[in-house]
């Protein structure tokens, strides 16, 4: 699972603000491109819809919390693909040893999107070993991935499942991706691979892994506003540098300081 601490990102913006050199920039960054200006928090927020777990995991499979979400039909789920306790742990597991071994080089990031909507919103990382191409680790993976898609954020993505987008960018890109680097493309997945009857014979499960995003604190989520070929839509955010990491107390006033400002422009 991602570590929820305070990311370069953050400390980016940090110094951008304190600096005033680009604090306008980072709010029409990460306003959409239907002109409203979402309340940023330490991952580029969006109004409070997602799923905010009080025990992570358990949250998104609370029976209680998720009675209205249902998900039945579509083609048939390998039994190690199932969205439940066991495989996602296993999954799990399985990116973080990958990764320990071979680095951010064979992860990447994976963004989920509703079709007829610009928004990408980040839902976790995958990895692989071995000749597993990323396309055939995505293809291997989709059925948990977009479940959990749709359990992350069941008010944007719930009501597309089963016709979800899910792309991917490199491995631990968001600082890039929320500075609007127009060199980092999306690239788009595909649930099923040309020539390829069942995805589960060809990709042990032993050879992938998946770590889900999750909420916690509050968290809102991180997104992306981007075109239907994964490019950036926003100019580029150019940061600013320090020599020093802020305090707790800079932090907080920074997040007060671009929440004000994302106020202030969509009044």
């Amino acid at each position: 699972m991602m570590t929820m601490t305070r990311s370069p990102l953050v400390a980016s913006l940090w110094m951008a603000t304190l600096l005033a050199a680009s604090s306008t920039a980072v709010v029409n960054a990460f306003t959409s491109s239907s002109g409203t200006s979402p309340q940023i928090s330490t991952r580029c927020a969006l109004p409070k819809k997602g799923l905010f777990a009080k025990d992570k995991w358990d949250m998104l499979l609370d029976e209680d919390e998720d009675e209205d979400l249902q998900f039945n039909g579509g083609p048939p789920v390998p039994r190690d693909m199932k969205y439940n306790m066991y495989n996602i742990q296993k999954q799990r597991e399985n990116y973080e040893s990958m990764k320990a071994v071979g680095g951010k080089d064979i992860t990447n990031d994976v963004y989920a999107r509703d079709p007829e909507d610009d928004t990408f919103w980040f839902v976790g990382k995958i990895a692989r070993v071995g000749d597993v191409t990323v396309e055939k680790a995505m293809a291997r993976l989709w059925p948990m991935i977009e479940e959990h898609s749709a359990r992350l954020r069941p008010v944007e993505l719930y009501p597309k499942w089963g016709k979800l987008e899910l792309w991917v960018s490199p491995g631990d890109s968001e600082l890039d991706v929320a500075y609007c680097k127009p060199e980092l493309v999306f690239q788009q997945m595909f649930r099923e691979i040309d020539g390829v009857d069942d995805i589960s014979k060809v990709v042990r499960n032993v050879e992938i892994g998946f770590q889900g995003e999750l909420y916690e604190n509050n968290e809102e989520g991180f997104r992306t506003v981007r075109s239907a070929d994964g490019k950036a839509v926003k100019p580029e955010v150019k940061a600013t540098s320090t020599d020093r990491q802020p305090t707790e107390a800079e932090m907080d006033e920074m997040m007060e300081l671009l929440n004000s400002q994302v106020e202030a422009s969509s009044e």
